[in-house]
């Protein structure tokens, strides 16, 4: 397991029209981009809480990342709402 923690993982992150935002736990890319697929356009029969307008596609550090993952949850929570504006101000993987 401890082999996995240096991987890359990414973050999907999206905002809805309310301008809320939402991000996923760490995916492999190909996971990353099932979960995208999913809120762009769920699944027939599948809940739907609230469409989203943009969804963002982005690499976390494996050794630095400030999206929380359970293992320092304040230190990692701090510098999360810095770094979710920066995304926003990055080309989105889907816009509306």
């Amino acid at each position: 397991m401890d082999e996995l923690a240096g991987l890359p993982h990414y973050h999907v992150i999206a905002e809805n029209y309310d301008s809320e935002l939402i991000y996923s736990d760490g995916f492999t890319w190909a996971r990353a981009q099932g979960f995208a697929a999913d809120l762009i356009a769920p699944p027939a029969g599948a809940p739907v809480p609230e469409p989203v307008k943009t969804v963002w596609i982005i690499e976390g550090d494996p050794f630095r990342c400030p999206l929380a993952h359970g293992d320092d949850i304040p230190a990692d929570e701090q510098p999360t709402p810095g770094f979710l504006d920066q995304v926003m101000r990055q080309q989105p993987y889907w816009s509306a």
